[in-house]
């Protein structure tokens, strides 16, 4: 069974990308992780690291008895909780984050994939919605920066990451969804 991470800033294209890999595929589980629930920051982590370690056993356990051609789709993952719960919750998610990683073997699991979606901080600001946890030019900058640094972190064996602009334009989706494929079809 295989677990597929897609990763990324906001607007990079995440949800266009899972949904098409979603129709492309049978015997799916998709999951999509939003904004953490909590009063404080505390609470907001707390979530996050609960939630996390939830699915890394759910993962786990429907590996051992989910059929093999079971892909599962996670939009959002432990590794934008090391992005943004750094930035925007002054948390310590270092401190669990890549635990989760070396508790579920991620350095030695052959059928998990991760793959990051990014583009230039101007680009991003440009398409941005109002949904972000900021506008502000030098928040992308180091959200990207701190996603690129987590990807190399990450001890995920298969990566991918796809800068999804060029200039002002977004790359072909088509010619990122068939990267993606060609890539978890290895």
């Amino acid at each position: 069974m295989k677990l597929v991470i897609v990763e990324g800033t906001d607007r990079t294209g995440k949800d266009t990308l899972v949904d098409r890999l979603v129709q492309e595929h049978r015997n799916v589980v998709k999951r999509h992780w939003g904004f953490p629930q909590g009063s404080t920051n505390e609470e907001k982590t707390r979530h996050q690291k609960m939630s996390f370690q939830e699915e890394f056993e759910l993962w786990d356990y429907m590996a051992t008895i989910g059929p093999e051609d079971m892909i599962t789709f996670w939009n959002r993952s432990h590794v934008g909780e090391f992005v943004y719960g750094t930035i925007y919750r002054n948390s310590q998610p270092e401190d669990w984050v890549w635990d989760l990683e070396e508790e579920y073997n991620m350095d030695k699991v052959d059928d998990v994939y991760l793959v990051l979606l990014y583009a230039d901080p101007e680009f991003i600001v440009a398409k941005e919605d109002g949904k972000s946890y900021s506008t502000e030019l030098s928040y992308k900058e180091v959200e990207i920066s701190t996603f690129l640094e987590a990807f190399d972190e990450s001890k995920i064996q298969r990566k991918l990451k796809i800068k999804v602009n060029s200039g002002t334009d977004y790359i072909d989706k088509e010619e990122i969804y068939n990267q993606v494929k060609s890539f978890i079809h290895e």
